[in-house]
């Protein structure tokens, strides 16, 4: 009777195996995805905030830029400490970039896109508005990335990271929107 219960506890328990390891699987997968959607997020702030930094009318928008670049550098540097870790997203194979892969720029590198080729084009107040838009727009979506990350994520440190960068991103959040309600004042001026 002893022998028949164990090998049905056996059983069982291999039975539930793959559905275990599967369901590991599924959520390393969601820990690698979000690491990659935020260190590209992330790059393309730093790039876009480089650009504020330099060309923004107001003081206080090129104040708000810089902090940006600070920041979220910094946050891409331990993204890809993450990645390099080799625990949080699997290594590129052959040398070359799958997609579980993560992206093979530097933290702040500058990658091209649509929002960073449309603020190149606006001076002045337009550009000071266009910014603010574009990184509230921006830090809207992060909040809501990082925060599923912070409550549901499975890989300790990739959880860590997002429970101790949401409360940030929430600022920066703030920040932009009250910029803009500054910058929209001073317009309507």
């Amino acid at each position: 009777m002893r022998k028949s219960w164990i090998a049905s506890f056996a059983a069982l328990i291999f039975a539930a195996a793959p559905a275990v390891q599967a369901e590991t699987t599924s959520t390393d997968k969601s820990d690698t995805a979000f690491v990659q959607q935020a260190l590209k997020s992330g790059q393309e702030e730093v790039a876009i905030a480089k650009l504020a930094a330099e060309k923004a009318q107001s003081a206080e928008v090129k104040q708000f830029a810089q902090m940006l670049v600070s920041d979220h550098t910094a946050v891409n540097e331990q993204l890809v400490l993450l990645t390099q870790r080799n625990d949080a997203a699997p290594a590129p194979q052959d040398g070359k970039r799958s997609d579980t892969s993560p992206p093979a720029t530097a933290p702040g590198a500058a990658p091209s896109s649509p929002k960073l080729d449309e603020l190149t084009k606006l001076t002045g107040q337009d550009f000071d508005k266009r910014f603010l838009a574009i990184i509230a727009e921006g830090h809207e979506k992060s909040v809501e990335l990082w925060s599923k990350e912070a409550e549901t994520g499975a890989h300790p440190g990739v959880k860590k990271l997002a429970t101790e960068t949401l409360p940030k991103i929430r600022s920066h959040l703030q920040q932009a929107k009250s910029l803009q309600q500054t910058t929209e004042k001073k317009q309507g001026q």
